[in-house]
Formats: C-alpha cells, structure tokens, sequence
C-alpha cells in the first residue's frame, strides 16, 4: 500500500503541470485567429472519456470461466459553448464582429476613409449610392450525436502469472452539426444594388459569402452544415503486463483507420467525421492501483493512468490561405494573368464600370490542394475510481496536446495572379489589405528611384512587378495550431457481476476548456453507456 501511494503521487507530479502549460494573453491567442480551417479533436477516441470510464481491463475478466471478452455501446451527444472564442479563429485580428463598407477611390468621394474593418466592394457589393455598411458577426458552435462500439477481446491468457494478449476495434458512428450563426445588421443598405456595376454584384455581405462565383471559402447563414458517418476505426493489439488486482499494468499498439470525410473547402467550419481523412498509428500504456480496500471489502478506491500517444501521416487536403501580414487576403480579388489585366484595361471608356470591377474572386485563386500533416497527439488520462458494492463513480482529468499542422502546397505555386487596384482597369497593387485602408490605396510616383521602387497603381504594362510569388504566402493561415485542452469528468454507475454474462453501465459528463488559445473549443459531452462481459 505505502507504495502503491508513492507511484501515485509521482504519476500526479507528472499530469498537475498540464494544468498550468496553458497561458491567457493576447499574444498566444493571435496565434489562432484569421484561420480558414479548424480540426476538432473527435470524440470517441482512444482515452476520451466518454470511451475509457467504467471500460477497462477488468471487464474482459469479470466473468469467470468466460471466453475474455467484453463489449461496451456508449450514446454520446456534444456541443460547443463559446462561440465569441471561435468568432476570433475564423475572423480577422482576433475580432467577432466586423463593420464592412463600402469606400470611395479618391479623397472627396461618398465614404471616403470610413472606418471599416471590411471594403465592401472587394466582396462584389456596390449600391446606387456607394455608402453601404453594415456590421456582421458569427458565433460557430458544432453539435454532435453519436453512438460509439467497443469489442476487446483477450487471448493466449497465461492465468498463472496474470499476464496475456488482447485486441480490441472501436468507431463511432456521429451525426455532426456545424452552424455559423451568420448575422449581419445592415447600418446604411447605400440604396440597393448597382447592377451596373458588374454582372455578378450582390447588394450586402450576407449574400456576398454565398455568391455563386466563389468556388470555396463560402460562409453559410441561416442554415446548418450537416454531417453522417462512420468515425475513424481504432485498431489495436496489446499485452497485459500484471493482472487487475491489486494492480494491472498493460501497453498497446494501434492503427486509425480512416474512415470519414476530408475538408473540400467550400464552405468554412465544415462538418468532419473523423480526423479529417489520416491515416495513422498509435501507442500506450495503462496502469491501476488499488489504494484504499475497507475492512469488510464492500467498499475500495483505485486510482487509473493511462498516457496514449497517436502520430497521423501526411494527406492531401483543399485548404484556403492568406498572404503574409494580411488577414483575409484569401478574399481580395485579383487578375489570374497579365492577359486578363489587359482586357480589364481594354474596357476603358467602353465600360467604365465593368474595367473598374471585373476580376477574379481571391478565394479561388487562394484555394489549393495541400499537404498537411497533424503529426503528434499526446492524451494523458486519470481518475479515482470508488466501488460500493453494486454501485461505482468515477472521477477524472484528461490534458489532450496536439501539435500545430504543418502544410505544404501540393504543387508548386504557379506564378500569374496579382491583387487587383481599387480602381481596376488592369491596375493592380502588391500590398493591398482587405481593409481598402487609404494609406496603401493612394496614387504613388516614382519620382526619385532611389527612394520608390514600384510606383502605385501599377500599370498593365509593368504587370510583373505585382506578381505573387510562393514565399508571399501564409500557409500557416491554413493549418490548425498547437492545442493544449483540460477535460474534467464524473461518471455513476453500477455493475452486475454475479449474472451469467455480467453487466455494467453508467452515466457521464465532462467539460472540455483550455487557456492555451481559441483553437480547442470549449464543450460539454454527456453519454450513457452499456456493456457485457462474455
């Protein structure tokens, strides 16, 4: 016993600094924030709580003279509950509520120089006036239904010595639900829509984030995105070092066999089954000690830890980024050539209106096909576990890390596209900002060479002076970062062991948060499970 309390306590030494690797500043929280994609840690997965309570090594040997197996059927549901903290992932500078609208090209125009986080015109909307603004907000949230199966069977058992193989295969099956909650109050409409402005214009930013010109990078409002499948299968094979009492100790080795969808693109905060598509292995170890036993043994505590580690390999995905520097660059439209500059610039005095504003959506020229790799996952699980009787509760801490991905473009980046100007008409401008702020907008000469290199706008003649290249892109603004999460757990439950095929159950929650940035959603999980011994 005096030992079993030694190992204990080093086990919590170990865990209890996780509590406080997470940090709340700004600083740390800008690291998340102007993101085009986020991978939310599934539930149902090796060590999750909703998996692992009341679901360990002893089940496989309650029944006596059984064939060492046990089967457990867990319904969960999920939900988020900070959509202000995702609200600053997806949007700009960490904000969650943006004022868009429109602005005039030159100083004494209507809405010259508003105050605006968003110029409007970048997202196809002109009005009749020119003086549209509004202010839009998300608050995301994802919901999940679930119904996860769990088979672990034991085998080549050597009784003697409380020691033998087992395998086990594990998947949910989840209905997943995203909504991003798009709202936007209109503050001036600017009388309406110009039609003439171009053939694809929309009158407000509702509309403009479901423009049927934008391949990807869509936001969807007044709707929910919708999503049902088998989750990831786990696969595992694993030895059981020491047996369950007084002590079990076991380690494993496993595969993730994907087996849900991937991230088109298409819209942003899709619904993912799964991990996202990864194929990947895993290792870990278990460990159980009984600490404390009364007298008449009714009544026990056992402490339980268990560190899982999983590394996922590289996949080809279709993911959205910005430019270095430029929040929500990837929404700025652009020329895809020098030829199409040209016929912008071609419709000058023909068409004022369409040589100021035809282009190319950014959205789609800043939509690839990448390689992303989610590499690392480390879980570390533990709960105190007391037994009266029939009755068991159980309560626990689980500290998820999982490293930043790292994402790479498929094929190299073909050079061509340039930011279109302000003002259009086969002019473009290298360092624009989706903010259409004044200061990067305004007309620049180049007097003295040695003090301005490239005059602003630039013309279609000096087109390559605006090219894109590959080292302008932020494709850190397309991968999920380092994730740091607390969940804290209870479960009560009861088990049957005298019955032919003993049975267990239980009820469960847990609350998920971090401090560590708004990439790790907060949410609550709650599930009820049963399970038989054979």
């Amino acid at each position: 016993m005096k030992y079993n309390k030694i190992i204990v306590f080093l086990s919590l030494i170990i865990i209890s600094p996780s509590l406080f690797a997470n940090c709340d500043n700004d600083s740390s929280r800008l690291e998340a924030t102007s993101k085009t994609t986020l991978a939310i840690h599934p539930l149902f997965v090796s060590q999750s709580p909703e998996m692992v309570s009341g679901f360990r090594n002893d089940r496989n040997l309650t029944r006596e003279n059984g064939r060492g197996g046990a089967f457990q059927a867990v319904l969960f549901g999920s939900r988020t509950t900070d959509g202000e903290a995702l609200a600053r992932y997806f949007f700009p500078d960490g904000q969650n509520v943006l004022i868009a609208a429109e602005d005039g090209p030159v100083a004494g125009a209507a809405g010259f120089g508003v105050k605006k986080n968003l110029l409007a015109q970048d997202f196809n909307v002109f009005t009749v006036n020119g003086n549209f603004e509004s202010r839009i907000s998300i608050e995301p949230e994802q919901s999940v239904i679930g119904l996860g199966l769990h088979a672990r069977q034991s085998f080549w058992k050597n009784h003697e010595r409380g020691r033998g193989f087992w395998i086990s295969v594990s998947a949910p099956i989840e209905h997943v639900k995203n909504m991003m909650n798009f709202c936007e109050f209109i503050v001036n409409d600017g009388g309406g829509a110009n039609e003439a402005a171009n053939d694809f214009v929309v009158a407000n930013m509702t509309e403009a984030f479901q423009q049927e010109d934008w391949n990807f990078g869509k936001i969807v409002a007044g709707c929910s995105m919708k999503k049902t499948g088998l989750g990831d299968i786990e696969a595992k094979i694993g030895y059981e070092w020491l047996q369950h009492e007084p002590a079990h100790m076991e380690s494993y080795f496993g595969l993730v066999i994907p087996t849900g969808n991937r991230n088109e693109g298409k819209y942003v905060f899709e619904p993912i089954i799964g991990r996202g598509k990864y194929f990947g292995v895993m290792f870990g170890s278990c460990l159980g000690l009984e600490i404390w036993d009364s007298e008449d043994g009714e009544k026990n505590i056992r402490y339980e830890l268990a560190n899982h580690t999983e590394i996922l390999f590289k996949k080809t995905q279709v993911r959205s980024f910005d430019l270095k520097n430029r929040p929500w660059s990837r929404y700025l439209p652009v020329y895809l050539n020098q030829e199409e500059a040209q016929e912008a610039a071609d419709l000058v005095g023909d068409n004022d209106n369409f040589a100021m504003n035809n282009s190319t959506p950014g959205i789609n020229v800043f939509t690839q096909h990448v390689s992303v790799t989610p590499g690392l996952t480390h879980d570390i699980n533990t709960a105190f576990i007391f037994t009266y009787r029939r009755f068991q509760a159980e309560v626990g801490y689980n500290f998820l890390a999982k490293r930043a991905e790292n994402v790479e473009l498929e094929c190299s980046w073909q050079e061509g596209p340039a930011l279109k100007h302000f003002l259009g008409a086969g002019q473009t401008n290298p360092i624009r900002t989706i903010t259409g702020s004044p200061y990067y907008e305004q007309f620049v000469e180049n007097m003295t060479q040695d003090f301005v290199l490239i005059p602003t706008p630039v013309t279609p003649e000096r087109y390559e002076m605006s090219l894109i290249k590959e080292e302008d892109l932020d494709l850190n603004s397309a991968a999920t970062p380092a994730v740091f999460a607390n969940t804290l757990y209870g479960t009560l439950g009861f088990h049957l062991r005298e019955r032919e095929y003993p049975l267990f159950g239980n009820l469960g929650g847990s609350y998920t948060f971090s401090k560590n940035n708004d990439a790790s959603p907060r949410r609550w999980v709650i599930w009820v499970k049963m399970g038989v011994s054979y």
